[in-house]
């Protein structure tokens, strides 16, 4: 039988004929994470349902079609209630939303929430049938299971949980602090800049430490770039697994060429205080995807 429900509130239409389900909607906006909000009971049942069929190994059962539902955070709110209001995980809101760390958030933040669990393949592939194929047999799942969201240029991978490279760099376990001994003298987020004296965005941790002290590779990975770049002065760039790189500026000298693969701790360079600096310091950068995340270490 035809079911049809209408939550006018929502612009929200929801269609089921047979087998086959279709979902009509204007943009999904979580107003609160309130159990008794409908909305949110909608996405933690499609959350459910969607995980189901993703563990079933039937084939002739299709998913609820991958859609976003977004939710503004909150002062009170942190990572791990908005992941337990919503019925989510920890692989599918660090992955969807490119968090770096449960410290990425912020009050005011707009966070996509999937209807599934589940992780993206880190890089962006096209959406063909032969790509399909060949991510459902590396991640040993049925291929008619994959989603492909095309503004993102990557597949979803429902019923995916993280990997444990991915899940180190989450917890801050996965990058070394560069120097043996530093202060850290500017951090990550708005700050007033030293020269214009107007509030910017600082993308990095300014490390002050003596000229010439070493500088260590916080994590293994290839250097992509040794030269001079603008303000940075002196810089290396280090490309790590999952999308992530490394950048240090301002330095002395350097001690890789590019194209070499280095270890985590292996020393790259030192300190120095070229390009847009005030004095010895290292700026240290964390990337992914081309988007800088918050350094975050276990410790140093």
């Amino acid at each position: 039988m035809s079911k049809i429900v209408v939550f006018l509130k929502w612009t929200l239409i929801w269609i089921s004929l047979g087998s086959t389900t279709h979902l009509f909607s204007g943009p999904l906006t979580l107003a609160n994470l309130d159990y008794s909000n409908p909305l949110l009971k909608n996405l933690r049942s499609e959350i459910k349902e969607n995980l189901r069929i993703s563990k079933s190994g039937t084939k002739n059962e299709s998913l609820i079609p991958l859609k976003y539902y977004q939710y503004k955070v909150q002062k009170e709110d942190n990572f791990f209630k908005i992941m337990a209001r919503t019925g989510m995980d920890l692989e599918t809101l660090s992955s969807v939303n490119e968090l770096s760390s449960p410290h990425d958030l912020s009050p005011g933040m707009v966070l996509e929430i999937p209807n599934m669990r589940g992780t993206f393949h880190p890089e962006e592939t096209e959406g063909d049938d032969k790509t399909k194929q060949s991510l459902a047999n590396k991640y040993q799942t049925n291929p008619s299971k994959l989603q492909y969201d095309a503004d993102r240029g990557k597949w979803f991978l429902p019923g995916i949980s993280m990997g444990k490279s991915e899940k180190s760099f989450f917890y801050g376990f996965g990058f070394q602090f560069p120097l043996t001994t530093a202060i850290i003298s500017s951090n990550f987020g708005k700050r007033l800049d030293p020269f214009t004296k107007k509030e910017t965005f600082h993308g990095g941790l300014d490390m002050a430490a003596k000229q010439g002290s070493d500088v260590f590779s916080s994590m293994e990975g290839e250097v992509s770039f040794v030269g001079s770049q603008g303000g940075y002065g002196n810089l290396i760039i280090i490309k790590h697994s999952l999308g992530y790189e490394t950048r240090y500026g301002h330095l002395l000298n350097f001690s890789v060429k590019q194209g070499q693969k280095v270890k985590k701790g292996q020393k790259i360079g030192e300190v120095g205080q070229t390009g847009r600096a005030t004095g010895p310091h290292l700026h240290f950068e964390i990337r992914r995807n081309s988007k800088r995340e918050r350094p975050i270490f276990r410790s140093h």
